[in-house]
């Protein structure tokens, strides 16, 4: 009795003294290790300096299309299928350089793939005559996807 009270306390201590079992917390995977690319200001600035000369010629181009007149107007639809063929010439370049940075922020690289898209979602949906609610909507959706390379762009310091 005297062994097995001794056996006891010898396992009760080496219990406390060894404290609970913790589990090993496996270290969050790099991204070297994962294979996705890492991001850095550089990566993106490299980005934001490859699109802006396209960004600018988006802005230019849109903005000449829209100066022509109202929806539905006869000089606006005369542009129509111009800027039709310039934006889609535009999207097919631009996503050119996107696909050769993908080490840039996903924010980044998501809201210009969504800006992209909604560019030639918008000329290839978009009729002559008035307006239709989705055009409207599209649009807007164009310039809030927009912001996102313009806003990291811009913290970065490369403009357009």
């Amino acid at each position: 009795m005297v062994v097995a009270a001794a056996a006891l306390v010898v396992s009760i201590v080496g219990l406390t003294r060894r404290g609970p079992e913790t589990p090993a917390v496996a270290p969050a995977p790099s991204a070297a290790k994962t294979g996705a690319p890492e991001h850095t200001d550089a990566s993106d600035r490299e980005l934001c300096s490859d699109i802006a000369p396209l960004m600018a010629e988006d802005d230019r181009v849109s903005n000449t299309w829209r100066a022509t007149g109202d929806p539905g107007t006869p000089q606006r639809d005369a542009a129509l299928p111009k800027y039709r063929s310039d934006t889609e010439d535009w999207a097919e370049r631009i996503q050119k350089v996107l696909g050769k940075n993908e080490d840039a922020d996903p924010f980044l690289l998501r809201t210009l793939q969504r800006f992209i898209d909604d560019r030639i979602l918008y000329v290839r949906n978009a009729r002559p005559g008035p307006a239709e609610n989705y055009d409207d909507e599209i649009w807007a959706d164009s310039l809030s996807a927009y912001g996102g390379p313009l806003s990291t762009c811009a913290r970065l310091g490369v403009k357009w």
